[in-house]
């Protein structure tokens, strides 16, 4: 059994607005997202922050929730999503990556086991991709320690020993790291949707 958290918190700061609120189709971007999730997971919990709750609360979410501490980025976030997690197995997933693949996601949940706390992927071709993460409730303690040590970056969690990258080989695959990160991004979803859509 998986939770599945969708990070809704962020300042979006290179798109100029809200992300996770972008109108695609006849949906917003992060309900995209939880399409993509919701199948295949036992609970979908979004978490956003003060700046945006109030818009998110219609999601077709089992619960959200807000940063336990506002502009602390995703690290916090996950931290928030472990301290409210009711199973042993995670899955973290921000706002802006339509494109996910549950294959991929199911990979990484293979790996997340024995002393294993944490599983984000290795990209061939570009590096290290932290999303989509999987996190062992028991890594809670981990990220705490981490927030206590003011560490707010993710990649002080990709570097704990417990955490384990994936190298993910099948081309299939490697799309699900995409973001939306810019109006070009933004763009190009808008117009593959708008595809999608005709008869």
């Amino acid at each position: 059994m998986v939770t599945g958290f969708v990070l809704a918190g962020g300042k979006s700061s290179r798109m100029g607005r809200d992300k996770a609120l972008l109108p695609v189709g006849d949906q917003r971007l992060i309900e995209r997202v939880i399409q993509r999730l919701r199948p295949s997971v036992e609970r979908l919990v979004v978490i956003g922050s003060v700046h945006n709750a109030p818009q998110l609360h219609d999601l077709p979410a089992d619960a959200i929730l807000m940063d336990l501490k506002p502009d602390h980025g995703p690290l916090m976030g996950i931290y928030t999503g472990l301290m409210h997690t009711e199973t042993l197995l995670n899955l973290f997933v921000p706002c802006d990556m339509p494109w996910i693949k549950w294959r991929l996601v199911e990979l990484l949940l293979s790996s997340c086991r024995g002393e294993v706390e944490a599983v984000a992927s290795l990209h061939p071709l570009e590096e290290v991709q932290p999303f989509p993460l999987i996190c062992h409730v028991k890594a809670c303690r981990t990220i705490g320690a981490l927030l206590d040590r003011g560490e707010r970056s993710l990649q002080s969690l990709l570097r704990q020993q417990r955490t384990q990258l994936l190298r993910i080989e099948e081309p299939d695959l490697w799309r699900s790291f995409m973001n939306i990160n810019t109006l070009a991004d933004y763009a190009k979803l808008t117009d593959e949707a708008s595809l999608a859509s005709r008869p």
